[in-house]
């Protein structure tokens, strides 16, 4: 694509983000009360699951607090259908009753998310995979390197970056890249790569469902069934959650850049191409921290060179 095209067409995109982004859109995304850290309050749908506390059961109460008065006592094995979050807490419906259950005692429903860590190894083909969830850094190079190439890629990114870089995102879905849901805030949801403890089952559908909600109102296209886990932490648990909410993907990588640890652009290429191979999902940073951007073209075209082609993450696992 010509320059003055890519010019054009970004300008285009800015005008049109920025009224996405107006102050009315602000706060009430997709149906999602926003604060500036995370979603107050989201809204779910087919989402189930049954009590599974240690003291035989849990109260049903009127409100998303132990302080508020309660409903009923749902005994360990009542079904529920889990309607929206708060905090910690699910709006559920029970044995009749419409109310808010603590999430920390619920076990949720559905088939647990598949960790990828590799696409499909009959194929000489690769994904090239760029986390977002910091500063803007290199975006505009990346894309503008993928564009001369005609390569999709996948992007993970948070709804931190997008309600700050809506523009840019808008741009990765117009040249056809894919999504990945990388969370809200990028938590980590089991607590290892932070220190902290692991966040709530609550938390951890609310923090997807939010930043779904934010890329389909400002981009069009969501990432469903496709999301990746802050830090890389995950558990049998987390699958568990997010496999209930119909996250059935879980993207991992098989070999990280290193390039948010201070690698250089010589040090990230031939860590890459020294451990990739058939399906190879490479997982690199847009961020200003990270020399990804300047290792790219080079890394591009080695593959090439090898006789590799690119695809998105859905199209190297198909």
């Amino acid at each position: 694509m010509m320059g003055s095209e890519v010019s054009s067409r970004r300008q285009f995109i800015t005008r049109a983000s920025r009224l996405l982004l107006a102050p009315a859109a602000i706060g009430a995304v997709g149906g999602v009360l926003l604060d500036a850290d995370e979603a107050a309050a989201v809204t779910l749908s087919g989402v189930s699951g049954t009590v599974s506390a240690y003291d035989g059961g849990l109260n049903l109460r009127s409100g998303p607090s132990a302080d508020r008065r309660v409903i009923k006592w749902l005994p360990n094995g009542t079904k529920l259908s889990i309607l929206q979050t708060s905090s910690d807490w699910f709006k559920v419906t029970a044995a009749g009753k419409t109310g808010w259950v603590n999430s920390w005692y619920v076990i949720l429903s559905g088939t647990k998310s598949t960790v990828i860590t590799r696409g499909n190894t009959a194929y000489k083909r690769v994904a090239l995979t760029f986390d977002a969830g910091s500063d803007l850094g290199y975006t505009e190079k990346i894309i503008m390197l993928l564009e001369k190439y005609g390569i999709r890629a996948s992007f993970g990114i948070t709804g931190d970056w997008i309600k700050v870089h809506s523009d840019y995102a808008a741009w990765i879905v117009a040249d056809g890249h894919q999504l990945l849901n990388h969370t809200l805030n990028h938590p980590s949801y089991t607590g290892l790569s932070t220190g902290g403890g692991a966040i709530s089952p609550a938390r951890r559908l609310a923090q997807i469902q939010a930043n779904e909600d934010l890329l389909r109102s400002l981009t069009g296209a969501g990432s469903k069934p496709y999301w990746r886990p802050p830090y890389g932490d995950y558990d049998s648990g987390v699958l568990r959650d997010v496999g209930s909410l119909g996250y059935s993907r879980t993207v991992l990588w098989t070999v990280d850049s290193m390039g948010w640890n201070g690698y250089s652009a010589d040090q990230i290429y031939s860590r890459v191409i020294n451990n990739s191979g058939n399906g190879a999902i490479v997982l690199m940073h847009v961020g200003s921290d990270s020399q990804d951007a300047n290792a790219l073209e080079r890394i591009i075209r080695k593959f090439q060179a090898n006789g590799y082609g690119f695809g998105t993450v859905s199209k190297v696992i198909a």
